[in-house]
């Protein structure tokens, strides 16, 4: 099963090619445009199931799942956070899915504000700890830029996750701590190599199912910035067959994340190291402070499991 995240700078209509390549099963999408949007100016794009939250119909928060896998949108709403997607992964692997993309324009930062990771860390800890479960986005944060006394310091979100049994895959299977990442996600203001680059953007997972990790590798330079398609690179995570598996419990050895089997192709150069469409659901939570629309959107496919 692989799961990607990736900040895509807006404009995904002109980059769902890019995104396609890598063969996810999972996909979470900051920055991109409304489902109704995504349908009408790639319609080549056709996923198995999505879903979408935001204010902004050009720039929100999507996950899309392809092939045997399907979503369902979890009985579990936060408006205020901006922005935080709780789902239902089904599938060869089901699991749980916290989708973010931690957007601090509309929740300002302030010394004891809890900011959208630990916001929602904090609304879906019972989702988190339900079942297998996945965290994944573009956090906006990094253990250098933590500052003393700060409530939403990227540590208190290691710390709160590990709290609910997840870690960072990349962080787990690289064996490094945050702060001591050798590949960055944002090529941030002039988008260089040579430029200010950080790791902003996470995958954690279930610390007992890091012996399944078959492989963690970040987008390329080359690739997904200096080509222009985004200032961030995605991240991608494969795991063995095993995880949450309907059939086989989580029980592998450690060292299984190294075994190569059933191993999905990656285009060359692209990671460094390592048609008719259903009509759309839309809701609107009554009462809710912004114009905040959820979308859930079927594409033909073949039936739910």
């Amino acid at each position: 099963m692989r799961i990607v995240s990736w900040n895509c700078g807006s404009g995904f209509h002109r980059k769902v090619g890019a995104l396609s390549a890598l063969a996810p099963d999972i996909a979470v999408i900051q920055e991109c445009a409304d489902l109704d949007t995504l349908a009408r100016k790639s319609p080549e794009f056709v996923p198995s199931d999505a879903l979408w939250i935001g204010d902004n119909p050009n720039r929100g928060l999507a996950v899309f799942s392809f092939g045997q896998y399907r979503l369902a949108r979890a009985n579990a709403e936060a408006v205020a956070i901006t922005y935080a997607l709780p789902a239902r992964v089904i599938g060869p692997s089901t699991f749980n899915l916290v989708a973010l993309w931690a957007h601090y324009g509309s929740t300002p930062i302030r010394v004891r504000a809890l900011g959208p990771t630990l916001l929602a860390l904090r609304a879906y800890a019972g989702l988190l700890v339900e079942q297998p479960s996945i965290v994944a986005g573009d956090l906006n944060n990094h253990i250098r830029w933590d500052k003393p006394g700060k409530t939403s310091n990227h540590a208190n979100a290691v710390a709160a996750s590990a709290a609910l049994g997840l870690v960072s895959a990349y962080h787990a299977f690289h064996e490094l701590e945050h702060g001591a990442e050798r590949h960055p996600t944002l090529y941030w203001r002039d988008r260089t190599r040579t430029g200010p680059t950080f790791h902003i953007d996470y995958i954690f997972v279930p610390r007992s199912a890091t012996n399944l990790l078959r492989r963690v590798g970040v987008g390329s330079y080359a690739k997904w910035v200096a080509t222009g398609l985004s200032d961030h690179a995605p991240l991608i995570v494969d795991f063995l067959s095993e995880f949450a598996s309907k059939n086989q419990p989580n029980t592998a050895h450690s060292r299984l994340r190294r075994h190569d089997s059933n191993c999905k192709a990656t285009p060359a150069g692209a990671v460094e190291s390592a048609t008719r469409v259903w009509p759309s659901r839309s809701t609107r939570r009554a009462g809710a402070s912004h114009s905040r629309r959820y979308h859930h959107r079927m594409w033909p496919g073949p039936p739910p499991l």
